[in-house]
């Protein structure tokens, strides 16, 4: 500055003012050379034309003031710097005049030669820096850009203008280059910034010369002059869209790894893996398979709703199968096609599933022990994954394979610690069991000796492989021995056993020892005064894991007793069968002379119709009597001697039924008995005994139906067997009598009005049927009336083998 003469430029229309700043430059000794105008238009034109180092221009000038002619200057790309002269220190035109693009201001009040001195040295070396900023601008990376304090660009650097398509020298276009979502945010902070005078920094999408959007990091800051007011912004705008995108990776790997971390079982691992995978890769549906067990498969264990329907054939997938995501696995590496014609070129079976999705990316996913599956996202369109896509899914597989094996680990522990806790718990609960057994132990063997000694019964160990036996002292007294004097071995008990039975006893005792049988038999011991008791012996046989019998625990009980009044029943079961026959067959015969004296009689000529009535009483009351003799023989044969014995012969039941059905309609002519017959009836049974049956369950239903109701009998014959149902429409019969209608002595309701029995006929009749191997079955319900239906085998049932000794 003092090396040569400044070319300065003064614009005033007061000659006493511009003599002013002449004296003050001379006086600071500033080496300047002056060109003076006395007007606002000439000082327009001496800046436009002209180059000068600085201008000292008037405020107040005829035909443009001061601020005009900053204000075209400006626009007209002025670059020179202006300090403007105020007559008054008026701070509201001073902002005006900063914003206008004025370098500087002075009062002309405070102009001195210091003063003067001091604001052209620090404009000159604020335009010096101007300059050297824009110079540096043009070869930084970055767009720079200038501001005035008001907010209007003045200035972008050359790059700024060829990356973002922007009109060379129209820097107050910059608003077009900002993507339209975020120009209302970008402007509310720059806004911002301008009225508080703090740093501006802000991100968004710039457009990029080429057709891309690309995030910048738009910063600015303010210079002050001496008092701190703003008299220019600096800008930069810094390409961050490489950086965004990383940590955009970043956050989503470490979002991906805060949920991995707290997913504490496989199923949830892989719906993160699926959903972040998706959602990062802005794909159309995606799913993740496992290796089974085996090796051989790769199982479908997740996908996104969308594609669901379309897995339902697809969840086991062989791995040698030619797809994508078995490639993956096999390879272990990141598998990728771009669209159709590549996907049907190199998987035509994905092409003839007729998916819906054209481009997909599998990556594997591979623990510490090799594969475990892989993660599939799929496109609907045309897709190929850049470079930090590609880098993306290999980090989220590899972070998603750490926890999924982590997870399987954790459930095992889990497992583990549950199936410990739960033996723990067990043995506790066993031990809790142990100590109230043991509590009670004592108790329980005190009751339990009490009450075999009460019931008679005493306890045996017997030792197999030494042969030795131990037993209580209830069984001395069960085998008359003084008491403390108990056997040593199994040949010591054989001993006291009665002769007769002593070899059975040792046989059965060789069979268990030899294979393990359990022993069971009533047998005979001898007491020491020679008397017989008859004990009852039951022994179980343990053995070993291979079947070698160890030792037998049994126990014996006295049935002397028992066994006494077992022989006393059937001495008086005998007697009473036989006092049974003896009656039944002494009084068969003089019924027979009576019932054969009453027809002799009933065919004479000449009797009376009072002497006809009485004789046919006497026949009928004769049969009724020969009838319940039989029944009475039937009984005892039935109770006392095993069953009704049946002799069967080849026969046609249908034409036995039609016999029956009219005998019985001919001796009651004023009923209606109806016969139905279905089928084939031959079979092999004894006619007359199913003449019994079926003559009682018709004669039945006769006397317990209405008059003037019918009577239906129906055979119908199976494959097999041959059913008869005989049906009347009588009143039902009560539940409570239901269950014991086939016992013995139980009689009808009429059994008072001399029409009923001594309650035998339906119980004969059932052991009939059974002897014949049958079945019969009675329902009676109100309004329906009362059926029995008897079931007979058409031949008699092959009997079981008989045992091999």
């Amino acid at each position: 500055m003092d090396e040569q003469p400044l070319r300065l430029l003064v614009a005033d229309d007061d000659e006493v003012d511009r003599l002013a700043v002449r004296r003050a430059l001379l006086k600071a000794g500033l080496n300047a050379q002056l060109v003076e105008v006395g007007d606002g238009t000439a000082a327009l034109t001496a800046l436009m034309e002209q180059s000068f180092d600085c201008a000292l221009m008037d405020f107040q000038m005829p035909g443009q003031d001061g601020l005009e002619v900053l204000r075209k200057a400006r626009s007209a790309l002025v670059e020179t710097p202006i300090i403007m002269l105020t007559g008054q220190g008026d701070e509201h035109i001073a902002v005006e005049l900063m914003k206008a693009g004025a370098t500087d201001y002075l009062a002309k009040s405070a102009l001195t030669p210091e003063r003067l001195a001091h604001l052209l040295r620090q404009t000159l070396r604020l335009h010096e820096v101007q300059q050297q900023y824009r110079t540096l601008a043009e070869v930084l990376p970055h767009t720079i850009w200038t501001s005035k304090p008001d907010g209007v660009l003045d200035y972008i650097s050359r790059r700024g203008y060829e990356n973002n398509g922007l009109p060379v020298g129209e820097p107050t276009q910059w608003p077009k280059a900002i993507h339209t979502e975020d120009l209302p945010r970008v402007m509310e902070r720059w806004q911002s910034s301008l009225r508080s005078g703090e740093p501006y920094e802000v991100e968004a999408r710039i457009w990029r010369t080429g057709g891309t959007w690309r995030w910048h990091l738009i910063r600015a800051l303010p210079m002050r002059d001496a008092r701190g007011r703003v008299i220019r912004w600096f800008g930069t705008n810094a390409d961050i869209d490489d950086q965004r995108r990383a940590q955009e990776r970043i956050s989503r790997i470490q979002a991906v790894t805060a949920a991995l971390s707290e997913a504490l079982t496989p199923r949830q691992v892989v719906d993160i893996l699926l959903t972040q995978g998706v959602a990062a890769l802005e794909a159309h549906s995606g799913t993740v398979c496992l290796l089974t067990e085996d090796g051989q498969m790769l199982e479908l264990v997740s996908a996104t709703e969308n594609v669901r329907h379309l897995t339902r054939n697809l969840e086991r997938i062989p791995l040698d199968a030619p797809l994508a995501v078995t490639e993956a696995v096999r390879t272990d590496k990141l598998v990728t096609f771009a669209n159709r014609e590549e996907r049907d070129r190199r998987y035509p079976t994905v092409g003839r599933l007729e998916l819906p999705y054209e481009a997909a990316a599998v990556m594997p996913l591979r623990g510490s022990r090799g594969a475990m599956g892989a993660l599939v996202v799929n496109y609907t369109g045309p897709r190929t994954l850049t470079s930090d896509e590609q880098e993306f899914l290999l980090a989220l597989a590899r972070q998603g394979s750490q926890a999924l094996e982590r997870a399987r680990l954790y459930e095992a522990a889990q497992q583990a610690r549950a199936q410990a806790e739960a033996s723990e718990a067990q043995l506790r609960e066993l031990l809790a069991e142990r100590e109230r057994m043991e509590a009670t132990l004592q108790e329980r063997d005190e009751r339990l000796r009490a009450a075999l000694w009460a019931g008679g019964t005493g306890t045996f160990r017997w030792d197999i492989r030494t042969n030795a036996l131990e037993w209580d002292e209830n069984l001395d007294q069960l085998f008359g021995l003084p008491l403390g004097r108990t056997v040593q071995t199994m040949e010591d008990c054989l001993a006291l056993v009665h002769p007769e039975d002593r070899s059975e006893a040792a046989r059965r005792n060789e069979a268990c020892a030899r294979e393990g049988a359990d022993f069971e038999m009533d047998f005979r011991v001898v007491w020491p005064d020679g008397r017989a008791h008859w004990l009852s012996g039951k022994g179980k046989t343990f053995v070993d894991a291979n079947g070698r019998p160890l030792y037998m625990t049994g126990a014996y009980v006295d049935i002397t007793v028992q066994k006494q009044q077992e022989a006393e029943a059937r001495q008086l079961a005998e007697f009473e069968r036989q006092i049974l026959g003896i009656v039944s067959h002494d009084l068969r015969n003089p019924l027979s002379v009576i019932r054969i004296s009453a027809s002799v009689l009933l065919a004479r000529e000449g009797l009376d119709e009072r002497q006809i009535k009485s004789l046919t009483r006497i026949i009928s009351a004769s049969d009724r009597s020969t009838r319940l003799i039989r029944d009475l023989l039937d009984f005892s044969q039935a109770r006392l001697g095993g069953g009704i014995p049946v002799e069967r012969k080849k026969m046609d039941l249908f034409e036995l039924a039609r016999g029956v059905v009219e005998e019985l309609a001919a001796s009651h002519p004023e009923r209606q008995v109806e016969l139905k017959l279905e089928g084939d009836g031959m079979g092999e049974w004894d006619g007359d005994r199913l003449a019994q049956v079926l003559g009682n369950l018709v004669g039945n239903a006769l006397q317990h139906s209405p008059q003037d109701t019918a009577v239906w009998v129906r055979c119908r014959g199976e494959a097999g067997e041959v059913f008869l149902e005989v049906h009347n429409e009588g009143a039902a019969i009560e539940g409570a009598i239901l269950p014991d209608l086939f016992e013995p002595f139980r009689r009808g309701r009429h059994a008072g009005s001399g029409a009923g029995s001594v309650g035998l006929g339906l119980y004969i009749t059932r052991q009939l049927v059974l002897a014949h191997g049958g079945g019969i079955t009675v329902s009676s319900r109100e309004g329906e009336g009362t059926r029995f239906t008897v079931r007979l085998p058409r031949r008699a049932p092959t009997p079981p083998p008989v045992p091999k000794s």
